[in-house]
């Protein structure tokens, strides 16, 4: 007897089947044809579930907002060790460190085209950004404590300068992520961490 499959797992089952797809085809030449044989199930089982591709369009790049959201809970409730030693896990937190990770950036930033011309997907990319700014706020929050700052700085202009160097980041390691192993990584946040210090970097 087939195993039964509930409507969540399915739709999750399609959502990240177009990931995929788009990945390959691209978010304009993505097909739901393409989108059913990529995720072994009928085209009718497809539009059973969504409408239209635009509906699964905004339902995938949100399953990719729950993915982030789900695994930084869970982080956060492993960072162990010192203050110091959980900064750094907090900062690190933010790159794609994995293939999962990898494939869902890669899938937002096609996503991210998208959405300047779809009203529905701008809110998604908004709530990306609160996101982002709530764990951007975490990492200062902890930098601060530590005395990386001194009395009165700027917070707002250091939360962008943090979002830069950590988006910037992100863009790198999505595009060639054979040139940040994990060392490598361990480097770049020691460098800025040193350089807000004012500490002479190596």
């Amino acid at each position: 007897m087939p195993k039964k499959v509930n409507q969540t797992e399915r739709k999750n089952q399609i959502a990240t089947a177009t990931w995929r797809v788009i990945l390959n085809k691209g978010i304009d030449k993505a097909s739901i044809q393409q989108i059913a044989d990529e995720a072994h199930i009928s085209v009718g089982l497809v539009q059973h579930h969504f409408s239209s591709k635009d509906q699964l369009i905004h339902y995938a790049m949100n399953l990719v907002l729950d993915r982030i959201g789900e695994r930084a809970k869970a982080r956060t409730k492993e960072f162990s060790g010192t203050k110091e030693e959980a900064l750094r896990r907090l900062i690190k937190f933010i790159l794609p460190t994995n293939q999962e990770e990898l494939v869902e950036g890669r899938v937002w930033l096609t996503f991210l085209g998208k959405s300047f011309k779809d009203n529905d997907l701008v809110k998604l990319q908004q709530k990306m950004d609160q996101h982002t700014r709530h764990l951007m706020g975490m990492v200062l929050d902890l930098m601060e404590e530590l005395g990386y700052f001194t009395t009165g700085f700027n917070r707002d202009l250091e939360l962008e300068i943090l979002y830069a160097f950590t988006d910037g980041l992100v863009i790198h390691i999505l595009q060639t992520p054979e040139s940040f192993s994990e060392k490598r990584l361990d480097q770049l946040i020691e460098y800025y961490l040193k350089g807000k210090r004012g500490k002479p970097c190596e």
